[in-house]
C-alpha cells in the first residue's frame, strides 16, 4: 500500500502548475477583452462627444461670421444709403435665421449646453432683432422718415416763409411807380432784404447740421442760430417801422387782416424753427443712426458677446472631453499594466504581449492627446497592430483631419472671393497694409491699381448672370498671367478689381502692368459660343508718394479710375491732386443741382426747325438749362452728367416740372396763334440702361396735355450702350405713335442694321459734318450720303448747327428736309419763341 503522504510526481505537479498557468492565463485574457471591450466603446462615445463640439463650434462660428457681414451692410447703409441692395440685406437676416437654427439643433444633442443656448436665445432675440432690421431698412430709403427736421421744414416752414415772401413782393409791387426815396418803399425793400438773410441762415445752420462745411456741425450751428434770431428781430422792427410810415400817393392798401396774417405766419415760422431746432439737437436728428445705435448695434454686440461665450464654452468642454478621454486611457493602461505585471508572474508571454500590444499604442494614444489638448497638433501616432487600439487611434486622427480642414476651408472663404478664389477686400487690405510697413521700414515703392470693366452691365443683360461670371473668372485668369507671383490680384466686388504690386523701383512699371492688363484684356472672350470685346479702365496710385494709409492710397486710385472712365474708357490713371479737388467740387455740384431741382430751377430754352423747302417752322428742340437763383445761366455740358447721379425721386420731380413747361409752351402756342406746336425732346441714358424707369416716361408722356405733338430724340452713343433695353423702350414709344429720331448720326458707332431695325422716323446729321460741308468736300460727300442713305429707308433728315447761307444752300440742293441751328434762331426761353411763333401762321407742324 502507498504512503498517503507520499509527494506527488513532478509530472502531477507540471500538471497542476499547468493547468494553474492555464486558468489564470484565460482569466487574464477573458480580464484583456473586456478592458478591449470596455476601453473601445468608452473612448468611442468620448470621440462622438469631441467632434459633436467641434461642430457646434464650426457652425458658432459660421453664425458668429454672418452676423458680422449684416453688421457690415448695416453700417454701410447708414453711410451710403442704397450701396448695399435690400434684398442682400433682407438675404442676410434669412441667412442669420437658418443658421442659427442648425446651431440649435446642434445644441439639441448636448444636454450640458442647454442653459447657455436659452440664455443666447433670451438675449438674442432674434424676431424682435429681425422686426428692427426691416424698420430700420424702411426709414434709411425715406428721407422724410430719416431726417425728421425735413417734415418740418417741408411741411410747416416753408408754406409759412413763402407766404411771407409773397406778402412783402405784394408790398414793393404796390409801390411801383412811386418815387423809389419814399421811405415806405425802402422799408419794404429792406424787409424782403432782411427776411432773405433769414431764410439764407436758416439753410446754412441745416446745412451745418449735416456736416456740408465741417466735421464739427455745433460749432457752426451756434453762430447761425444767433444770426437767424438776430435777423427775426430785425425783421419785426422793420415791419413795425413799415406799418408806421405813410405810404406812397399811388400806394393800394392791403386787404384788411393782411398785416395781422403777415405776424402771424412770421410767428408761426419761428415757432416751427424752435421745432426743428429741438429736433437738429436732439439725438433723435438721423432717425437711422439712433436706432442703430441704440437699438440695432446693441443687439449686435449683444449676440456677439453671447456667441463668444458660446464658443468658449464649447470650446473648454471639448478641452474637458479630451482631458478626460486621456484620464480614462492612462486609467485603463495601469490597470492593464498591473494585471499584466501580475500575469508575468506566472507567464512572461503574456506580459510581453499586453506591453507591446496594449500598453504603448495606448500609451502613445494618451500622449498625443495631450499634445492636441495642448495646441500642438503635429504629433504623428505609430499605427498599432491591436484592432482595436488601431481603430482608437485611427479614428482620432480622422477627427484631427477633419478639424484641421475645417479650420483652413473657414479661413479661406473669410479672405477669399467665392467666385473667383482670389484674395477679397479684407485681406487685400490686409497685404495692402503690410506692403506699406515694409515700404516705409526699407524706403521702397509699391503702387495701388484699381480696375473697372467697361460696359460689364451689357453682358449681364444680354447674356444672363451666369455668363457675367464665367468673363469674370476668365478675367482673374488673364491678371494672373501678367502680375508677378510676388503681386496681390484681388475682387473687391462686382467687376472691380484691385492689385498691388510690391517692391517697385518706379512708377513706369506700374504704367507697364497697366499696359499689359489693358492689352490682353482685349483678346475676345468666348461665351455661350458667342465672340465678345472687353476693355477696362484703371487708376494708379503710389505710395508714398500718394499717400501711406491704406484706406487713402486705395480711395486714391479708385478716384484715378473714375478719371481714365471719364477721359473714355480703355485707359489708364494716375492720381494726381487735382483729382481729389474735382471730386470735392463734383460732391458740391451734386449738392447744388438737388437744391437747384427742389427750388425749380431747371428750365428749358427751345430752337426752331424749319422746313428746308417753305421755311415754315415744323417744331422746336427742348434744352436744358440751369438758372441759379444768384447766379448766371448754366449749360448742359457742365452739370448733365452729374444730373443723372441725382436719386429715382429727385429725377421723377424734374422730368414733372419740365414736362409741365411743355405743356404750358404748347397750351399757350395753341390758344394765342393757333398753332399746335410739336416739341422734340432727348431721351437720357439713365432712362435707357433702368428697364424701371421705362414705365415711369410713358406714364409721363400720356398725362401730357398734347402727347401726339411729342417727338423724342435719342443719340447714337446712348442707343448703342444698351440695344436689348433700347428696343424694348422704343418699340413701346413707337405703338404710342410717338415719332422717333436718332440723334447725332455719323458720330457714334450705329450700322445700317440698326437703323433698318430700329423703328425711327428721322435722323438728325451732326453739327460737326454741317460746320465743314462748304470747306471741306469729304464732309459734303459724307453729308450728301447720308440724306440718301435715310431717304433710301423713307426717314427724313434733319441738319443741326447751320449758321451760314451756304450752308443752308448746300442742304436745300441735296435734299435735306428739315434746318436747325443760329442761321434759324438760337435757342431761346419760352416768351421769346411766343414772339417768334407770331411771325408764322398756318404752319404745317
Amino acid at each position: 500500500m502507498k504512503n498517503r503522504w507520499q509527494l506527488p510526481s513532478m509530472a502531477s505537479y507540471q500538471g497542476q502548475y499547468l493547468y494553474m498557468a492555464l486558468a489564470l492565463v484565460a482569466t487574464l485574457m477573458l480580464i484583456a477583452w473586456a478592458g478591449h471591450r470596455y476601453v473601445g466603446q468608452a473612448t468611442e462615445e468620448q470621440i462622438q462627444r469631441i467632434a459633436s463640439r467641434t461642430t457646434a463650434q464650426e457652425h458658432a462660428a459660421r453664425l458668429q461670421q454672418q452676423l458680422q457681414e449684416l453688421e457690415q451692410g448695416l453700417g454701410q447703409q447708414i453711410i451710403e444709403p442704397g450701396s448695399v441692395p435690400e434684398p442682400e440685406l433682407k438675404q442676410m437676416l434669412t441667412e442669420l435665421d437658418a443658421q442659427f437654427k442648425v446651431l440649435a439643433r446642434d445644441m439639441d444633442e448636448q444636454d450640458t449646453n442647454q442653459d447657455i443656448l436659452q440664455r443666447f436665445i433670451s438675449r438674442a432675440d432674434l424676431p424682435a432683432f429681425r422686426s428692427e432690421a426691416m424698420s430700420f431698412l424702411h426709414i434709411s430709403r425715406n428721407n422724410m422718415l430719416r431726417f425728421p427736421s425735413i417734415y418740418i421744414m417741408r411741411t410747416y416752414m416753408q408754406p409759412r416763409s413763402r407766404a411771407v415772401m409773397d406778402a412783402l413782393d405784394n408790398l414793393i409791387y404796390q409801390t411801383v411807380g412811386a418815387n423809389q426815396e419814399n421811405s415806405f418803399s425802402h422799408l419794404a425793400y429792406q424787409a424782403r432784404h432782411t427776411w432773405q438773410r433769414v431764410l439764407s441762415e436758416f439753410r446754412l445752420l441745416v446745412a451745418n447740421r449735416f456736416s456740408v462745411f465741417s466735421d464739427t456741425p455745433q460749432d457752426g450751428m451756434a453762430s447761425r442760430i444767433y444770426n437767424v434770431q438776430l435777423y427775426l428781430e430785425q425783421m419785426r422792427t422793420v415791419l413795425k417801422k413799415l406799418e408806421s410810415t405813410s405810404p406812397p400817393e399811388n400806394y393800394l392798401p392791403l386787404p384788411e387782416g393782411n398785416w395781422q396774417h403777415l405776424y402771424e405766419n412770421i410767428d408761426q415760422w419761428e415757432s416751427h424753427y424752435d421745432d426743428l431746432l429741438s429736433s437738429l439737437n436732439s439725438s433723435k436728428w438721423r432717425q437711422d443712426l439712433y436706432m442703430y445705435k441704440t437699438s440695432l448695434q446693441p443687439r449686435m454686440e449683444t449676440m456677439k458677446s453671447q456667441l463668444a461665450r458660446l464658443q468658449k464654452n464649447l470650446s473648454e468642454q471639448a478641452s474637458r472631453d479630451i482631458t478626460d478621454l486621456t484620464n480614462s486611457t492612462s486609467h485603463l493602461s495601469q490597470a492593464i499594466l498591473l494585471m499584466a505585471i501580475v500575469g508575468v508572474l506566472l507567464i512572461i508571454s503574456a506580459y510581453y504581449y499586453l506591453k507591446f500590444r496594449v500598453i504603448k499604442p495606448m500609451s502613445d494614444t494618451a500622449h498625443a492627446l495631450r499634445q492636441e489638448a495642448s495646441g500642438d497638433s503635429r504629433v504623428v501616432i505609430p499605427t498599432p497592430k491591436l484592432k482595436e487600439t488601431r481603430d482608437l487611434v485611427e479614428a482620432f486622427g480622422e477627427m484631427r483631419r477633419q478639424v484641421i480642414k475645417r479650420e483652413q476651408r473657414l479661413d479661406h472663404l473669410a479672405h477669399h472671393d467665392p467666385l473667383t478664389q482670389l484674395p477679397n477686400r479684407l485681406l487685400f487690405k490686409d497685404r495692402l497694409e503690410h506692403a506699406l510697413q515694409i515700404a516705409s521700414r526699407h524706403n521702397c515703392m509699391i503702387s495701388c491699381l484699381f480696375l473697372d470693366l467697361d460696359n460689364f452691365k451689357q453682358i449681364n443683360d444680354t447674356l444672363g448672370h451666369l455668363a457675367g461670371d464665367e468673363l469674370l473668372i476668365t478675367v482673374a485668369q488673364r491678371l494672373k498671367q501678367v502680375v508677378r507671383g510676388s503681386d496681390t490680384i484681388a475682387r473687391l466686388g462686382g467687376d472691380e478689381f484691385a492689385i498691388l504690386l510690391e517692391d517697385i523701383q518706379q512708377k513706369a512699371f506700374a504704367r507697364n502692368i497697366a499696359l499689359k492688363i489693358l492689352e490682353i484684356l482685349q483678346e475676345p472672350y468666348v461665351i455661350n459660343d458667342q465672340e465678345f470685346h472687353i476693355t477696362a479702365s484703371i487708376g494708379i496710385a503710389t505710395a508714398p508718394f500718394d499717400d501711406n494709409q491704406s484706406d487713402d492710397l486705395l480711395r486714391d486710385a479708385d478716384a484715378a479710375m473714375y478719371e481714365a472712365k471719364r477721359k473714355g474708357k480703355n485707359n489708364y490713371q494716375f492720381f494726381t491732386g487735382e483729382l481729389l479737388h474735382k471730386a470735392s467740387q463734383q460732391l458740391d455740384l451734386e449738392q447744388r443741382l438737388r437744391n437747384a431741382v427742389r427750388n425749380n430751377e431747371f428750365l428749358y430754352h427751345y430752337q426752331p426747325i424749319i422746313s428746308a423747302d417753305s421755311g415754315q417752322l415744323i417744331a422746336v428742340e427742348a434744352l436744358m438749362r440751369w438758372q441759379p437763383e444768384d447766379g448766371e445761366m448754366v449749360y448742359p455740358g457742365v452739370f448733365m452728367d452729374s444730373l443723372k447721379n441725382l436719386n429715382l425721386e429727385l429725377r421723377r420731380t424734374l422730368n414733372h416740372y419740365l414736362s409741365k413747361q411743355v405743356d404750358h409752351l404748347q397750351k399757350a402756342a395753341l390758344q394765342q396763334y393757333g398753332i399746335p406746336l410739336r416739341v422734340a425732346m432727348n431721351i437720357s441714358s439713365t432712362m435707357l440702361r433702368d428697364p424701371t424707369r421705362h414705365k415711369d416716361m410713358i406714364n409721363n408722356l400720356t398725362q401730357q396735355e398734347f402727347p401726339s405733338l411729342i417727338n423724342l430724340e435719342i443719340t447714337e452713343d446712348t442707343l448703342m450702350e444698351d440695344l436689348a433695353n433700347a428696343r424694348a423702350l422704343l418699340g413701346e414709344l413707337r405703338q404710342l405713335g410717338i415719332p422717333l429720331a436718332l440723334d447725332d448720326f455719323g458720330t457714334g458707332q450705329s450700322s445700317l442694321n440698326h437703323l433698318r431695325s430700329f423703328p425711327f422716323d428721322s435722323i438728325k446729321i451732326d453739327k460737326e459734318f454741317v460746320r465743314n460741308l462748304t470747306t471741306d468736300p469729304e464732309d459734303a460727300i459724307l453729308v450728301q450720303a447720308i440724306v440718301q442713305l435715310a431717304h433710301s429707308f423713307n426717314m427724313k433728315v434733319v441738319a443741326e448747327g447751320v449758321e451760314t447761307e451756304e450752308q443752308k444752300n448746300y442742304l436745300v440742293a441735296i435734299g435735306c428736309n428739315y434746318l436747325q441751328g443760329f442761321l434759324i434762331s438760337k435757342p431761346v426761353p419760352e416768351e421769346q419763341l411766343l414772339d417768334l411763333l407770331a411771325t408764322y401762321s398756318d404752319s404745317s407742324l
